[in-house]
């Protein structure tokens, strides 16, 4: 059968027809191409980008943008929080940490030292609550309570400054955050630090184990207070002759000899070390070994910087019991603001627990018949609640007029008006002393370390060999 020959006419139509449908399939697949490339603008910009896909593989577990973005944020906020005012040292908040070096990292910025942070976090976070799980341990109802009180702080901030929750969240703890990733990491903290808490509060020693461990480490444990003078090699070429001149001055004094000696010498005062270990003392001069640090002890050393003129005050082995006190704290108030406490300011206090004193007079004299006292009247917030207890005091720990009342040979039962001022505070405390009958206090140190010893031990068994593994998407993570 003859094929139909088209006539030139024919022939033209055909063509344009296909150029026709070559234009309209081009046109279609350019549409589809931004269609797609919309799309996936779209969706890197999304949270579910960040919170879809891993950034981290440690094991078996994936952690996404969102999840290495929080413990980026905060690694970042801990460090700020840790500076303070001295942050600017460190890093210049006005520019982007990724032009900043940091000198935590070799020829590396602050950027990449906080994601250092956040994946050594992960990784161990990993290893915890696997083994947290595998204990059974669950968000009790009170850790709940906690992430939702968080929770709803932090949705009322977002609409003091016109966010939504999650647009809070987000600039809070990287991008990619919302709620939901937000509470899942707070839970997962939760979890894992009580299951830590409970690893290290289940190790138990033996008094035998805690002495053997306690005399095997006595110079580093055993305390020694002292006074001492240091004079800088750049602030004066005669450093070392004034040292040993003050050493020849106090020789056979008391603390008093050396004090004066120091300010006759310098016309400056002495500086202090309380409670510091004698391991450190040890160390200004090889001459003076830990036998010789006795109490009126003088001695000198020096260096390529300068040199230091020593007088041992006391030396304390550790081997007492702790006492334990109930007090009830009633502060001076600093009614004009000055910065100093007036005796008129001092004597409202006083006045009040004069008053608090009398009427516990009155009672039976009962440890219970103070502690309902101290639940109603105390100021000290760290004790008012289960009245006005502190157990197992050890030496230096209080201030220094409330520390001599808690070791003065006391009888249980004994109660006295001690004054004491701080930093914090300046106020009059009604002390009940309980007894004297707490743990000895080299075992307390001993045991202290003996538990963090055998923690660090199995944690670090438990992140043996495990690390994370960086994929394409870790591009992404960055501080806000």
């Amino acid at each position: 059968m003859n094929e139909k020959r088209l006539n030139p006419r024919e022939l033209a139509q055909l063509e344009e027809e296909k150029k026709r449908k070559k234009t309209r399939a081009k046109y279609i697949t350019v549409g589809i191409v931004l269609l797609l490339m919309i799309a996936m603008v779209l969706f890197v910009n999304s949270s579910m980008f960040r919170n879809g896909l891993a950034a981290l593989k440690v094991g078996d577990t994936k952690y996404t943008v969102a999840d290495v973005n929080y413990q980026y944020q905060r690694a970042y906020m801990q460090f700020t929080q840790m500076y303070g005012n001295y942050l600017s040292m460190f890093i210049d908040t006005s520019k982007p940490l990724s032009e900043q070096d940091c000198m935590f990292t070799d020829g590396g910025s602050w950027d990449d030292y906080f994601k250092e942070v956040a994946q050594n976090t992960l990784v161990e976070n990993t290893a915890y609550y696997k083994a947290a799980m595998d204990a059974g341990y669950t968000l009790t109802e009170e850790e709940q309570a906690d992430i939702d009180s968080l929770i709803e702080n932090y949705a009322y901030y977002a609409s003091v400054y016109g966010y939504d929750t999650d647009g809070y969240l987000a600039a809070s703890f990287g991008a990619g955050n919302n709620e939901k990733t937000v509470r899942a990491n707070m839970a997962r903290e939760q979890i894992i630090a009580r299951y830590l808490e409970d690893l290290k509060a289940g190790y138990t020693f033996t008094d035998e184990e805690k002495d053997a461990y306690y005399e095997e480490n006595a110079d580093t444990l055993d305390q020694v207070k002292y006074i001492y003078k240091y004079i800088a090699l750049t602030d004066d070429e005669n450093a070392e002759s004034k040292v040993k001149s003050i050493a020849d001055a106090a020789a056979g004094g008391d603390e008093e000899a050396f004090r004066a000696a120091v300010l006759d010498v310098t016309d400056t005062e002495a500086s202090e070390a309380t409670n510091s270990p004698a391991g450190i003392v040890s160390q200004y001069s090889g001459s003076v070994t830990k036998e010789e640090l006795k109490p009126g002890k003088v001695f000198t050393y020096g260096n390529d910087s300068g040199w230091y003129a020593v007088y041992i005050v006391s030396c304390e082995n550790n081997r007492y019991n702790t006492v334990s006190v109930r007090h009830i704290l009633i502060k001076a108030v600093d009614e004009d603001g000055d910065g100093v406490y007036s005796d008129e300011e001092k004597a409202a206090a006083l006045k009040k627990i004069e008053e608090i004193r009398d009427e516990w007079n009155g009672t039976a004299g009962t440890e219970e018949d103070f502690a309902r006292l101290a639940e109603t009247y105390s100021e000290d917030e760290g004790s008012v609640s289960n009245g006005g207890l502190y157990e197992n005091i050890y030496k230096g720990q209080m201030v220094e007029e409330f520390d001599a009342f808690c070791f003065a040979d006391h009888q249980p039962g004994d109660c006295d008006i001690v004054y004491g001022e701080s930093s914090a505070y300046a106020g009059y405390h009604l002390v009940y002393f309980v007894g004297a009958d707490g743990e000895l206090y080299s075992r307390v140190l001993a045991d202290d370390e003996l538990r963090g010893n055998a923690y660090n031990e199995q944690i670090a068994a438990m992140t043996e060999g495990l690390t994370g593994t960086r994929t394409f998407m870790w591009r992404y993570v960055v501080k806000n």
